[in-house]
């Protein structure tokens, strides 16, 4: 996160009171920005859907499960390239070859649109039968574009302009919402589809445009990054599982609970599960913002200390103190976390009752909010941790963190899902629990040994 990181910095050293929100701002648009617009927007313009359809009840489903599902398949889809093209970006600043860059986003986009394409043809034009086919194409067509917003983040990081980033999410998350509306009033569910589409396209190529701007045109081939993916097939099978693994109970509950509703064909919803995990990842932002600041700010610096000292034959126990400085700075993020997302989730837990009331949702939904709540706390830390190990190169430690992670979930939800509403929700609090417990258990392995790792072996 080379611009970024620059950015955060300078934001979170400075004294006036505008610098550290623009320093938190900037870090929860990066971290969770296509989580906030895929949350926030199904949420809101269901409400809205709701004011100006309200006798269009199944209409407003196929709406919200269609979007629903469009993000599920854009995050599981694009999961292993965004980890590539991560990882490439930042072997291409340490190279020194930056120029490398802007080609591979043209190539990791085009990468991106042909798998959507294909999904998304098969999705909704072939498995979603008895809907208009304007709302089909324009369903398959909303997987592309997210699927290219997914990849388009991931070279946000190297960005400086974090205000400019902060202006595209919002004009595209507001100009979706307001033409989905508009266009409802006229035509229906289907025009709500069109104006939702018509947004992410707006976020799209103020995105696109941004990249462009900073990064320059360059040089080289769009595809060399697929180079890394044999090199690396473990980072791909990290990205893959870990976004699986995010939506692995959702899928079940949409296809295998009491609860579940057939939309159309192939498409469901399960609406006592949806809205409350929904709301419960929202509630990780927070969280995100924070860690993401300290690892950008205190420990990468203390980070790149390190082996400095490393690389310029520092004396042994000058290195040994720098380590403890990484282990000290990362303490005190974890801390950090921990109060500002516990804090966090015990105020959402108290208020959860006055939340449903806002919404609308049942008892039933409030209790499964409460449950998931600290589920998200659990998959904060976790992914706090994912994060650790791949700054330590540790990917066999994040693919093994990933994959139990996805196997907890998918089996412990399978297991609760056809139970009673009582047991919603507890597969997955438990299964981000045992991966933040695997993941915590090997980052303060890796930074026991991190000489070890440095010195004799290198990076794997």
């Amino acid at each position: 996160m080379a611009g970024i990181g620059f950015q955060l910095r300078r934001l979170s050293k400075s004294s006036h009171f505008t610098g550290q929100i623009g320093a938190y701002a900037s870090a929860a648009i990066i971290s969770a920005g296509p989580w906030m617009i895929s949350i926030l927007s199904l949420m809101l313009l269901t409400w809205l859907l709701h004011k100006v359809l309200p006798r269009e009840e199944d209409h407003i489903r196929l709406f919200s499960a269609s979007v629903t599902h469009v993000y599920a398949f854009a995050l599981v889809l694009t999961g292993p390239l965004q980890i590539l093209l991560t990882r490439y970006t930042a072997d291409q600043f340490s190279l020194k070859t930056p120029e490398k860059i802007f080609p591979s986003f043209r190539g990791g986009l085009i990468v991106a649109a042909v798998m959507a394409s294909i999904v998304g043809g098969v999705f909704f034009i072939g498995l979603v039968p008895e809907v208009p086919w304007h709302f089909q194409v324009s369903a398959a067509a909303l997987l592309v574009y997210v699927s290219c917003i997914f990849v388009a983040s991931v070279y946000l990081s190297v960005l400086r302009e974090y205000g400019r980033i902060v202006f595209a999410f919002f004009v595209g998350y507001g100009s979706g919402v307001v033409a989905a509306w508009y266009l409802a009033q006229h035509y229906g569910i289907t025009g709500a589809m069109v104006g939702l589409l018509a947004g992410h396209l707006v976020l799209f190529i103020l995105l696109a445009a941004h990249v462009r701007y900073e990064i320059g045109k360059g040089s080289g081939s769009m595809f060399a990054f697929l180079g890394a993916a044999k090199k690396l097939p473990d980072l791909l099978l990290c990205g893959l599982f870990y976004n699986l693994g995010i939506w692995i109970d959702k899928f079940l509950f949409w296809w295998m609970s009491h609860s579940s509703v057939q939309v159309s064909g192939r498409l469901y919803a399960a609406p006592d599960y949806d809205l409350a995990i929904y709301l419960s990842l929202l509630s990780i932002v927070p969280g995100m913002a924070v860690f993401i600041l300290q690892v950008e700010t205190s420990f990468a610096e203390r980070f790149q200390a390190y082996f400095d000292k490393v690389n310029h034959g520092a004396s042994l126990s000058d290195i040994v103190v720098a380590r403890g400085q990484i282990i000290e700075s990362l303490q005190q993020g974890f801390r950090r976390l921990l109060k500002v997302q516990g804090l966090t989730t015990a105020l959402l837990v108290i208020g959860a009752s006055a939340i449903g009331s806002i919404f609308h949702v049942s008892f039933v939904q409030t209790g499964i909010f409460r449950i998931t709540l600290f589920g998200g706390f659990l998959l904060m830390a976790f992914l706090a941790m994912q994060t650790v190990l791949f700054y330590f190169n540790d990917r066999r430690g994040a693919l093994l963190c990933s994959f139990v992670f996805l196997l907890a979930n998918g089996f412990l939800s399978a297991l609760t899902v056809r139970q009673n509403e009582a047991w919603y929700g507890f597969g997955f609090v438990v299964a981000s629990g045992v991966g933040l417990l695997i993941a915590a258990t090997r980052v303060n392995t890796r930074l026991q040994e991190l000489e070890y790792h440095t010195f004799a072996r290198g990076t794997e």
